[in-house]
C-alpha cells in the first residue's frame, strides 16, 4: 500500500500522494486536516483553515453537506472566523474546482481538480473577485499552531 501523504515542506507539513483508493470511505472520516493559505494577492486572505464546523446544510448543487465536508469531500473554515462564507476553503461539485472565498464571501481563487483534497502542487487560479498572484497551500496533517 503507497502511502497516504508524502511529507515535502517540514515534518508537519503534507500532501496528497494517491487517495483515490480512500475516497469511498471519506464521508465516514472526520476532518483532521489543517490547511495554510500563503501568497495571495490579497493578504487579509493568507491564513490557517481548520476542519469545517459547520452545521450541515444543502449546497447550491443540491448536496447535502456534513460536519467538515461540502460537496463530499472535505471543507475549511478561517481559523479567525472572519470570512462571512463558511466553509471559506471548499469544493464545488457544478465547477469541479476547490475555491477559497475572500473575507466578504466572495470567491477569489479556484483549483480546478476532481482530487479528494485541494492540490498543493498544482497552481491556483484567480478568480472573478481574486487579485494577483494566486495563492499556494499547504495541506497539515497536524495543527501547525501547536508544533510551535
Amino acid at each position: 500500500m503507497e502511502p497516504l501523504f508524502i511529507d515535502t515542506k517540514s515534518e508537519n507539513s503534507y500532501y496528497v500522494n494517491n487517495f483515490s483508493e480512500y475516497s469511498n470511505k471519506l464521508d465516514t472520516l472526520p476532518n483532521t486536516y489543517f490547511i495554510t493559505v500563503t501568497g495571495s494577492g490579497m493578504p487579509e486572505l493568507d491564513g490557517l483553515f481548520v476542519p469545517s464546523q459547520q452545521p450541515p446544510k444543502e449546497s447550491e448543487s443540491g448536496t447535502m453537506s456534513q460536519l467538515g465536508y461540502w460537496n463530499g469531500k472535505l471543507a475549511w473554515d478561517r481559523a479567525d472566523g472572519k470570512c462571512e462564507r463558511e466553509p471559506s476553503l471548499s469544493y464545488s461539485g457544478s465547477y469541479k474546482a476547490w475555491r477559497i472565498a475572500r473575507l466578504d464571501g466572495h470567491l477569489a481563487y479556484e483549483c480546478p481538480s476532481e482530487a479528494e483534497l485541494p492540490d498543493c502542487d498544482k497552481p491556483w487560479k484567480v478568480y472573478k473577485k481574486g487579485v494577483a498572484p494566486a495563492p499556494t497551500i499547504v495541506i497539515h496533517e497536524k495543527d501547525p499552531r501547536e508544533a510551535k
